[in-house]
């Protein structure tokens, strides 16, 4: 089921999908990457919508969002997050993000405070000490301006193993190259922009967990001080939930059952 809502506060359409019983314990909110979409979740939507509401959200100039957004900064995807959950009357939410959906998440958890009981990061939390605009994301932005059609290939061809399977890489790399400049570069320049999260996530008093591939680069260190649980799948590509759909949704189906206990 897709629906769609004029976000509230810049008039930009956000795209969305839920399904799922009205009466589930817990609203599933999947929050998508860099140049990403919503199609993202559909191996998690579908194994979790009988027992839980499943929303999965179109960011802003994502998917079939639209365009137009001034600045695409981690807040002002949150609030897409946080526009959804308030049409939709979401109460009780697990926030799920990927990559820079991570980032996003957290940002979201600070608007809705006690509406989240969790959240969920996929391949994401990797340098949580670090200033975004002195480290990686901000070098890519800068590669995006110099050299973008360089960059975007070099980008994502970097985010697959070579265990990766052929049709996966193929579809993925397809619908992030094909991602309005704007976004990419926009997106890409919100993440150098957004604060360090350190702090914002070790301040989130919910079960915090992360599902991350083997052998990507990472502090380790700071996701456990900032009291998230961190697993590694045996992946390693940066689509974890997507490469391994089935112990992706065996942990997160672990990490709910313990968010109801």
């Amino acid at each position: 089921m897709n629906r769609q809502i004029s976000n509230k506060f810049d008039e930009i359409t956000i795209e969305y999908e839920v399904d799922g019983p009205s009466s589930a314990p817990l609203n599933l909110v999947f929050v998508h990457g860099w140049t990403c979409n919503r199609t993202h979740w559909r191996a998690q939507m579908l194994a979790f919508t009988d027992r839980y509401r499943v929303i999965a959200i179109d960011l802003a100039g994502h998917g079939e969002s639209s365009l137009g957004r001034p600045e695409y900064s981690m807040p002002a995807f949150a609030r897409d997050v946080e526009a959804v959950l308030d049409r939709e009357n979401v109460q009780r939410a697990v926030l799920i993000g990927h990559s820079m959906g991570g980032m996003v998440i957290l940002h979201a958890c600070r608007l809705l405070g006690d509406r989240v009981v969790g959240f969920v990061g996929a391949d994401t939390f990797k340098y949580l000490r670090d200033d975004p605009s002195t480290g990686k994301q901000f070098e890519q932005w800068q590669l995006f301006v110099n050299d973008y059609d360089s960059a975007i290939a070099s980008v994502v061809s970097n985010m697959f193993a070579e265990t990766t399977p052929d049709e996966l890489r193929k579809t993925i790399t397809e619908g992030m190259i094909s991602a309005a400049t704007e976004v990419a570069i926009g997106a890409m320049k919100g993440m150098a922009d957004d604060i360090p999260l350190f702090d914002l996530a070790a301040g989130l008093d919910v079960p915090k967990y992360a599902f991350n591939a083997t052998g990507r680069p990472m502090d380790e260190s700071a996701v456990r001080d900032a009291g998230i649980e961190l697993q590694y799948l045996p992946t390693n590509g940066h689509f974890v939930m997507n490469e391994d759909p089935e112990g992706f949704n065996r942990l997160l189906n672990e990490a709910l059952e313990k968010m109801l206990d």
